[in-house]
């Protein structure tokens, strides 16, 4: 069977070198940093070390699948999977924000628990390996601020959300310990381990709902169709745009696609004006990727009149 090239004017596939190295570096310091802060919340009975030793064994899951993402969408595309393998990276995501919900739910059933049997506190300790992960979080954000800057990339914004996360029960952790040194109040831990879980709920979130709208191919936010519709038909020749669709495979790598009914016959005419509207599109919305199917309305028997009311 004759094997065949599929070209593509726009490449399915991201080259993400930068975004690699960074999650290979962040990956090794979470690793690390997790087996201190569980081992931590053990010795000392901290169940907000715990908590927060679990949200990094979640960071440690999430930039795992990542970078196989990120291996998968640097791959071509293939006859089967025409549009590569980007739509990888959204299906990651989606799992480290699926991961950040159900470890915030344990969170909260862990801190109901221990309200109701409270354990004793080693608050030197405590404070010891908190401080750490304070600065071990600080680096890591620091690392992946500056890799953003260098390559957008959702697994990359959802592993910066891990660790913003991590950063403020960091600074929690030590306020908390303060706290329960002054006081003695030993229920200052669970506390701070609900309020731990919030941050992370929320966290989540963010990323299952900005993943689900990809998954779900949802027009891409700041993107208006009646805006780019209305653009098209007032380019000269165009009488309707139609059947139109526009969708994200991954995070700004945009598709549409619609019908659009021309008032000239002339084939030279059709081409200089699908010429015309995707050169508009590329340079008015970043729309690249797009593929444009030409109509008439004798040919393609067309009602006239639905699209003179369309039109008025």
């Amino acid at each position: 069977m004759a094997r065949h090239q599929y070209f593509h004017h726009v490449e399915h596939r991201k080259q993400q070198t930068h975004s690699k190295s960074t999650l290979w570096l962040s990956l090794i310091i979470t690793l690390v940093f997790t087996v201190v802060e569980f081992v931590g919340g053990l010795v000392s009975n901290s169940l907000a070390l715990l908590s927060d030793s679990f949200h990094m064994l979640s960071d440690v899951a999430a930039l795992g699948l990542s970078m196989v993402a990120i291996y998968f969408a640097s791959r071509p595309p293939t006859s089967r999977y025409t549009f590569g393998f980007l739509r990888l990276e959204i299906l990651a995501a989606f799992l480290n924000g699926l991961a950040l919900v159900l470890i915030s739910l344990w969170i909260f059933y862990e801190a109901v628990i221990r309200m109701i049997y409270p354990k004793l506190i080693d608050s030197q300790l405590m404070l010891g390996v908190a401080i750490i992960g304070l600065l071990v979080n600080i680096i890591l954000t620091v690392i992946l601020v500056r890799s953003l800057k260098a390559e957008n990339n959702i697994n990359i914004q959802s592993a910066l959300w891990h660790f913003i996360g991590d950063l403020l029960n960091s600074v929690g952790v030590i306020v908390a310990v303060i706290l329960i040194h002054l006081t003695g109040i030993q229920l200052i831990d669970p506390i701070l381990s609900i309020v731990i879980a919030l941050v992370i709920l929320r966290g989540g979130y963010k990323i299952m709902h900005n993943t689900w709208q990809i998954l779900m191919e949802a027009v891409p936010e700041g993107l208006d169709i009646d805006d780019i519709i209305d653009t098209m038909t007032s380019v000269e020749g165009v009488l309707d745009v139609h059947e139109f669709h526009l969708w994200s495979i991954t995070t700004e790598h945009h598709s549409l696609s619609a019908h659009v009914v021309l008032e000239s016959l002339d084939s030279i005419d059709a081409y200089e004006t699908i010429n015309e509207l995707e050169q508009l599109l590329k340079e008015k919305y970043h729309l690249a990727h797009t593929t444009l199917q030409v109509e008439h309305l004798d040919i393609n028997h067309l009602d006239a009149q639905y699209f003179e009311h369309m039109r008025q």
